[in-house]
Formats: C-alpha cells, structure tokens, sequence
C-alpha cells in the first residue's frame, strides 16, 4: 500500500473539525505505512522539503574535473570492518591491517576480488606490487593476488608470466608453492594440444595414412598463447623446476618436457631431461621410464660411430642401472628383453668406433697404434663381425711385418735428418758445428768515459 500525501499550501484551508480529523487520520496511516519522520505541523508549513535534504556526495563537492580524470587510478573500496577466521574447532577475530596507504589499499584489493570483480582488482594489485616503497611482505601478497586474478578471468598466458615474476622477486616467500601449481597446471593445460597431436599421428601410422601431421601455428583464445603454445609450455615447465626443484613438481615437469621433446626427435634435450629426472628423483615414479627413454635417446643422439662415444657409454652404464636398481624393468621380460637389445646395439656401435679407428691407423701407416686397436676389438666384442675382421686385419699387418726387409726397417725414414749423438752418461754434451748455429755475440759498444774538464783561465797580473 502507498500513501501519496500531498502537502497543502498556506491558507485558511481546514472548514472545520471533521476536515481537521480526517487530514490528523491520513497522516497517521502515511507515517506508519512509509516510516515518515515528520511532524504533523510540518504539513501546514511552507517548506515541505526540508525533512527530505541529503548529505551532497563527496564527488559532487569535488567538481567535473575531479571526477573525469582518468589518469589518476580508482581507489579501492575499504576493507571489512570486522572479519572472522576459522583456526582449529572455532572463530577467532582477524587481525586489522596496520596503518599505511598500502595496507589499506590491498584490504581493498581483498574485498573486490571477494566479491569477484577481478577486473577491477587486477589493477589494484598491480599498483601495489608495482610499488617498490611498499614491504616485502604486502608487495608479494599484492604479486600473487594480481596473477590470481588474471587466471580467474582466463587470461592464463599473462598470469602464467606474473607468478613467474613474483617467483623470481621473492623466491622464498609465503606464496612461492601456490604460484609454481598453478604455473604447472597452465603448462599441462597448454600440453593438451600436443598431447592430440601425438595421438593423431600415433594413429596415422598405424593406419598408414601419413607420416606427417600438420601442428597448430595460431590460438584466438584467452587461455592459449597466440603463437608457440607449445613452446611456452616448455618454458613455464623450466621455471616449475628451477624453482621447485627437489619439489613434488619438478620430475613431473621434467618427464613432460622429455616426452615433448622425445616426440620431436630432439634426441639431445630429450637425454638431457630424462637422465635429470633419473640423477636427481631415483625414486619418482616416473624414474623407470625415464631410464628406458634415457637410453635410447643416448643412443639416437651420437649421430653413429663417427661422433663422440661417450654418450654411448653412458647409455651402457644406465642399462646396468636399470638391471640392478629397479626390480620392476627387470622382472618383466619385455622390458629385459628390451634393455638387453639395446646393450647389444650399444656394444655392436662402440666395435665400430674401434675398428674405424684401428683402420684409421693402419691406413696412416701406423702399423703398432693399429695393431693395438684391432686387439682391443678382439678382446672388448668377441663373437661379432668386427671380431673376426679385426683377426684378419692383424695377420696381414703381422706378415707385411715379417716379409719386409730388415735394412729398410733399419734405415732412417729421411737421408736428409742429421744424425744424432747418443747421450752417455757422465760425459759433457757434444754439439755438432755443422749443425747447430753459430752462437751469437752481443755488439760491441764503445766503453763510455767521463768528459774531458774545461781549462780556467789564468788570473790576470
């Protein structure tokens, strides 16, 4: 119900008691109906709008120019003035944030991102951890609030790089955990695109379509970076482990970028991953794959025979590894079957780098360096290939040996070479002057003498 009370003007309007009853009765019902205030005489006056003034607002009393400017930031709205935190089995009273412009502004900060406008409490946070006058304490509070509502708003690419950033500030600080989750969870996110492009071309393959897929060059969503998703995956991964990096995140973080890595064929990063997560988290639950991908990424990294074989040799002291350290790869007989192929693949590439360099030798004419390789070769892999051409090579290097004449193994390798005077014990050295030069004499210098003294005149007489 609602009462319209129409105020009269001044005059002689009332006729007569019953007008004056009627008028006393329709301010009654409209007082208690709207919650009037005003007093009953107040409707005779000539100024009925009194009761109704309000309080002018501080931004009218400001100015238009005071209100249109942009420049200058929105302040934040205040923080509660009362608020209850639940520790143990009760409610106890939240402390009040100290005095200080900061503060105060972050309290403010706190209560939009409380009511969910993240838009308008990005900023906010922004400035204040922007602001290097600020504590430590408020100015990382600030950081990771600000990445948090970035993320909450979808905007992962940027809020990916402020939890970076506030990792790299304060490196021990009270959110550092929180930030390196969610910078994981973004990175895993961004993996799911590679994750269906190996399923594609896993299938592909089977099915013999094609051996070559397509990959995504551009994302249009907030989530997703514009270019190099995968790339920036990678990246939030590494920083996952530098700063968490005896962590519960930093072998899962590195068996994702091994496994990415390993699906492009980049052998020597893969290697660099896996052997990481198997040196430094044993006992992870990815370790045993991790060994099992780490080898055959050594062995596919070394380019063959004809590069550096220390890669190889790793691999062979990782196969030992993974008989020894876990029941698991070598109870299983697929997987026993699997490291013991490729420890022969790995000793049948290292007889090769042997032999190569064994024929090396031999066609230098470095007949002993040679004959030293081919024994090694025969000793190291007996029973392959390499073994039997190896015997062989030495009985034609032994007969060459034993068919050549001894004057032309004794005779000096050049006519033109001096010959050289034994060296006996407790005798002086002999020079030969033909041979050696001349010593040189330093130049004679004029010996310098003092100057020749001035005659004084005579005395005059």
């Amino acid at each position: 119900m609602v009462v319209i009370i129409r105020l009269l003007p001044s005059g002689p309007v009332v006729r007569n008691v019953g007008q004056l009853l009627l008028l006393g009765v329709a301010y009654t019902a409209g007082a208690a109906s709207c919650g009037c205030a005003a007093t009953p005489m107040q409707l005779f006056t000539n100024k009925p709008n009194e009761t109704a003034k309000a309080e002018t607002p501080p931004a009218e009393k400001e100015g238009f120019f005071a209100r249109v400017n942009f420049l200058k930031p929105a302040d934040p709205p205040p923080g509660p003035q009362e608020s209850l935190v639940l520790r143990g089995d009760h409610l106890e009273a939240d402390k009040q944030p100290p005095a200080g412009k900061a503060a105060k502004d972050l309290a403010g900060g706190h209560e939009l991102y409380r009511r969910g406008e993240y838009d308008k409490a990005e900023p906010v946070f922004h400035r204040i951890a922007d602001n290097t006058k600020n504590p430590p304490a408020i100015a990382e509070e600030a950081r990771f609030y600000e990445a948090e509502c970035l993320r909450r708003q979808d905007r992962y690419p940027k809020a990916a790089d402020t939890y970076a950033k506030m990792c790299a500030d304060f490196p021990s600080g009270a959110y550092r955990e929180q930030a390196v989750q969610h910078m994981y969870d973004i990175a895993n996110f961004w993996l799911n695109d590679t994750r269906a492009e190996m399923e594609r071309a896993k299938q592909e393959k089977q099915d013999g379509k094609s051996w070559f897929s397509w990959p995504t060059f551009a994302h249009f969503e907030r989530k997703k970076p514009i270019f190099d998703e995968e790339g920036r995956a990678l990246e939030k991964l590494e920083q996952v482990r530098y700063n968490d990096i005896t962590g519960p995140l930093a072998d899962k973080a590195l068996f994702l970028a091994g496994g990415v890595k390993f699906f492009n064929e980049d052998y020597k990063e893969a290697d660099f991953y896996f052997s990481q997560l198997a040196e430094m988290h044993p006992k992870s639950e990815f370790a045993p794959h991790a060994i099992k991908l780490a080898i055959v990424s050594k062995h596919l990294s070394t380019g063959g025979s004809d590069y550096d074989g220390r890669k190889v040799a790793e691999a062979r002291l990782l196969v030992d590894k993974a008989l020894r350290s876990y029941p698991e790869l070598s109870s299983e007989p697929k997987t026993r079957e699997f490291l013991e192929r490729q420890l022969v693949g790995i000793s049948l590439q290292q007889a090769e780098k042997d032999f190569k360099m064994a024929e090396f030798y031999r066609r230098t004419g470095h007949a002993g360096s040679a004959f030293f390789y081919y024994e090694i070769v025969r000793r190291r892999y007996p029973g392959t290939d390499y073994c039997k051409q190896a015997t062989d090579r030495m009985n034609e290097l032994r007969s060459e040996v034993d068919n050549k004449p001894k004057e032309e193994m004794r005779a000096p390798a050049k006519d033109s070479e001096p010959r050289r005077t034994p060296l006996v014990p407790g005798t002086p050295l002999q020079r030969d002057a033909d041979t050696l030069p001349a010593p040189r004499t330093p130049p004679q210098q004029p010996l310098e003498t003092a100057p020749v003294p001035k005659l004084l005149p005579a005395p005059k007489q």
